[in-house]
C-alpha cells in the first residue's frame, strides 16, 4: 500500500492537475519522509525477531545433545561415586594400621623415656663405682704382672708374657684415668725390654738332635771298619798289589785310643747304638726343660761315645761330632728380664689411692 501511494503521487503531479503542483507536492514529500522514517525504525525489530528465531532454532537443535551430555555427566558422576566408595572401603584397613602404628610409636616413646631414666641411673652408679673399678683393675694388673714375671723366670717363652703385658696396657688405656699414666709408662718400658729379650731357638736345636738320632744307624763302628783300598795298581805290579790286598785283609794296622772298641762283638753293636740314641734323647729333654747343665753333660757324653766307638775318619761321623760341639756352646738359658719397674709403679699407685681414700 505504501508503494501504491508513493507511485500515485508522482502520477498526479505528472498529469498536470492545475493548482495542485505546489500545494500537493509539499504534503507528498513530507509523507514520504515519514514512511522512510518508519521503515528505518522497524529494521532493528526485524533483525531482533530474526535473531530470536535463529536462537530458538539453535536451542531446538541443541536440546538432544544437551540431554546426551547430561546423561554422560550423570554416568561419570556415578562412576566417581562408585570409585569413591571403593576407596573408602579400602581405606579402612589402612586407617586401622595407622592407628596401630600410632599406638606402637607411643609405646616406643614411653619405652625410650624408661630407658633414658635407666641410663641416667646407670651413669650415676658408674660414677659411684668408678673408684672401686680402678682399684680392682690395679689389683688385676699386679697379679697378671707377677704371673708374667714367673713365666719369664721359668723360661716358658717371652711371647706369652709380652701378649699379656700388651693386653694390660690396653685395659689401662681404656680406663682413661690420668693417675694411671705412671703405671703405663713403666709398663711400656718393660714391654720394650721383653721385646728385646733374645730367646733361644729351642725348636731348631731339638730338630738338629732328632736328625742326629735318625742317622746313628748309618755311622760305621771301629770294630766293623773295612780296610780302605788304594787305587788300582799298575799292570806291572798287579801281582804285588793282589798280595798286598790279601795281607791287608789279614792284618790291619791303625791307632786306637780305646782298645775295647775293637773288641766290640757284632751282636753288641745294636745296644751301643740304642744307648747313644737314648743319650741324645735325654739331651733333647734337658733342652726342652731349659736344664743347661744336664744338656751339656749329655751332649759331651754323646761326643765321647762317637769318638770312642765310631770311626771319626768317616765324613758323617766327623760332621756329627762338629755339630754336637756347636750345641755344647749354645746358650739355652738366658737371663730373663724382670718386671720390677711395672710392679713398683702399680704398687705405688695402689698405695696412693689407699692413702687418699683413708680419711673417708
Amino acid at each position: 500500500m505504501v508503494s501504491e501511494r508513493e507511485s500515485a503521487v508522482p502520477a498526479a503531479a505528472e498529469a498536470g492537475v492545475p493548482g495542485s503542483t505546489s500545494a500537493s507536492s509539499l504534503p507528498a514529500h513530507g509523507h514520504g519522509e515519514t514512511l522512510r522514517a518508519r521503515l528505518r525504525g522497524g529494521a532493528p525489530l526485524g533483525i531482533s525477531i530474526a535473531a530470536l528465531a535463529i536462537a530458538l532454532l539453535a536451542f531446538l537443535l541443541a536440546v538432544p545433545r544437551i540431554g546426551s551430555l547430561q546423561s554422560e555427566a550423570a554416568r561419570r558422576l556415578q562412576e566417581v561415586d562408585d570409585r569413591l566408595a571403593q576407596l573408602q572401603s579400602a581405606d579402612q584397613p589402612m586407617r586401622a594400621e595407622l592407628r596401630d602404628l600410632r599406638d606402637r610409636l607411643a609405646a616406643l616413646e614411653r619405652r625410650g623415656l624408661d630407658i633414658a631414666g635407666l641410663q641416667a641411673q646407670i651413669e650415676n652408679l658408674y660414677r659411684n663405682l668408678a673408684e672401686d673399678s680402678t682399684d680392682v683393675l690395679l689389683a688385676e694388673v699386679e697379679s697378671s704382672l707377677v704371673l708374667a714375671g714367673q713365666q719369664l723366670a721359668l723360661g716358658a717363652g717371652a711371647q706369652a708374657a709380652l701378649t699379656a703385658m700388651q693386653e694390660l696396657d690396653a685395659r689401662l688405656a681404656r680406663q682413661d684415668d690420668p693417675s694411671l699414666q705412671p703405671v703405663r709408662t713403666s709398663l711400656a718400658h718393660d714391654i720394650e725390654r721383653v721385646k728385646a729379650y733374645p730367646a733361644a731357638d729351642v725348636a731348631s736345636l731339638a730338630l738338629r738332635i732328632d736328625a742326629t738320632m735318625r742317622s746313628i744307624d748309618g755311622y760305621p763302628l771301629l770294630s766293623s771298619v773295612a780296610s780302605r783300598h788304594r787305587g788300582a795298581p799298575a799292570q806291572g805290579s798287579a801281582g804285588l798289589g793282589a798280595l798286598r790286598d790279601e795281607l791287608e785283609q789279614l792284618f790291619r794296622v791303625r791307632r786306637v785310643d780305646a782298645p775295647e772298641a775293637m773288641l766290640l762283638a757284632p751282636d753288641q753293636a745294636y745296644f751301643l747304638r740304642e744307648n747313644l740314641r737314648l743319650l741324645l734323647l735325654n739331651a733333647r729333654l734337658s733342652l726342652l726343660s731349659r736344664n743347661a747343665k744336664l744338656f751339656r753333660s749329655d751332649i759331651e757324653r754323646a761326643i765321647d761315645w762317637l769318638r770312642t766307638w765310631y770311626d771319626v775318619d768317616d765324613r758323617a761321623v766327623a760332621a756329627t761330632v762338629a755339630q754336637l760341639r756347636q750345641l755344647v756352646g749354645t746358650r739355652i738359658v738366658l737371663e730373663p728380664p724382670t718386671l720390677a719397674e711395672s710392679l713398683s709403679a702399680v704398687r705405688a699407685a695402689r698405695a696412693a689411692r689407699t692413702t687418699r681414700d683413708a680419711p673417708r
